[in-house]
């Protein structure tokens, strides 16, 4: 009986000094940590120059146009919009939209392409409304540099200061990029966007009318029901079957849905779906998480910035190259391990001692 006892007991010097160890060794990894180019450094660093590039190629039309400046772009992008204008839709914030415009975005991108695991020729449905011209070039070129196949659904509505002037509206911008050399996708469908995807708006009776002249200048398949469920529907015969990754631009309602469950699907690359409702009204992003499709969801920009070490309404605008996204945090895993076998050694000895002792 004694000796049942006494197994599993060990003295509390032992304890001490293997929770010593294991301190020791967590202190080791944590502060051991490096940071180590990702992999496909290179792909990102090409694909934030290409967005670079766009970027002046935009800038150089709306110099050539006259199309105003708006005094709240700092950095003089000529790609902030407008806060009140026929495409505007809801509230907008000026430094996240300045933000998106930073093309390590672009590198971002394809760091969340790599992570789904997408390869060269693999398809990519992109779901856009106008709010944030800066992510939608960005995804565009992570995509071309990465040779991905592009299928785009756009909505002309835009929250304040993004896509939100008639002349450089969200479908334009697209364009101007692609003939420019700059991106290749190909677009499918156009839609009002806003409020049911309808275009209605208060301040500006003739927004409907307006937008649909726009819609008829890109030559493709107007989607107008004023059913959002119709909207969803027809989105996704369009696109078809085979798509390997979703992306979400903005906040359209098409792409995220009117349920109750839009505003708890998570930011950045999600793999892992919180749960999906099954309503009709659930909106794309949760249509494809529930085919297993990954789904990146890009619509608080602070939060990207924040998780992946870019900066924040940065002036001037950081250059390619520039920003934690390019990197990967390594741990030293021997430490870990080494510091286990110590501590497993020091307990086992402890309780061979403890019970020698007692005889």
């Amino acid at each position: 009986m004694k000796k049942m006892q006494t197994q599993g007991k060990i003295r509390w010097g032992y304890l001490a000094l293997a929770l010593a160890v294991g301190i020791a060794g967590f202190c080791g990894v944590w502060f051991g940590r490096q940071q180590e180019l990702t992999p496909y450094a290179g792909v990102q660093l090409a694909a934030a120059q290409r967005m670079q590039r766009g970027e002046a190629l935009l800038l150089e039309v709306v110099l050539e146009e006259g199309i105003a400046i708006e005094e709240i772009d700092l950095n003089r992008t000529g790609l902030i919009g407008p806060e009140w204008t026929p495409l505007t839709t809801t509230p907008g914030n000026e430094d996240a939209k300045r933000t998106s415009l930073d093309p390590n975005f672009a590198a971002l991108l394809v760091r969340y392409f790599k992570e789904a695991g997408l390869e060269a020729g693999d398809t990519v449905a992109v779901g856009t409304s106008g709010s944030f011209p800066g992510l939608l070039t960005a995804t565009l070129c992570a995509a071309t540099e990465m040779d991905l196949d592009v299928k785009v659904s756009a909505s002309f509505g835009a929250s304040m200061y993004g896509a939100t002037r008639l002349e450089l509206n969200i479908c334009r911008i697209m364009r101007l990029l692609k003939e420019g050399g700059i991106v290749e996708y190909q677009l499918l469908a156009v839609s009002p966007g806003g409020n049911n995807d309808y275009g209605e708006s208060a301040l500006f009776p003739d927004s409907r009318e307006t937008i649909a002249q726009l819609a008829a200048q890109e030559g493709v398949e107007y989607i107008d029901y004023n059913d959002i469920e119709k909207s969803i529907a027809r989105r996704l015969e369009l696109f078809g079957e085979d798509v390997d990754c979703f992306v979400n631009v903005g906040g359209a309602s098409v792409n995220s849905g009117t349920s109750a469950y839009t505003l708890d699907f998570p930011n950045g690359l999600v793999t892992d779906p919180p749960r999906i409702p099954t309503t009709p009204n659930r909106g794309l992003m949760y249509e494809y998480a529930a085919r297993g499709v990954p789904v990146i969801n890009m619509l608080n920009v602070r939060q990207m910035a924040a998780d992946n070490g870019l900066a924040f309404d940065p002036v001037p605008l950081t250059q390619p190259g520039e920003g934690g996204v390019y990197y990967d945090i390594v741990y030293p895993v021997w430490v870990a391990v080494l510091a286990a076998v110590l501590m497993a050694a020091i307990l086992i000895l402890g309780r061979l001692r403890y019970a020698k002792e007692q005889g």
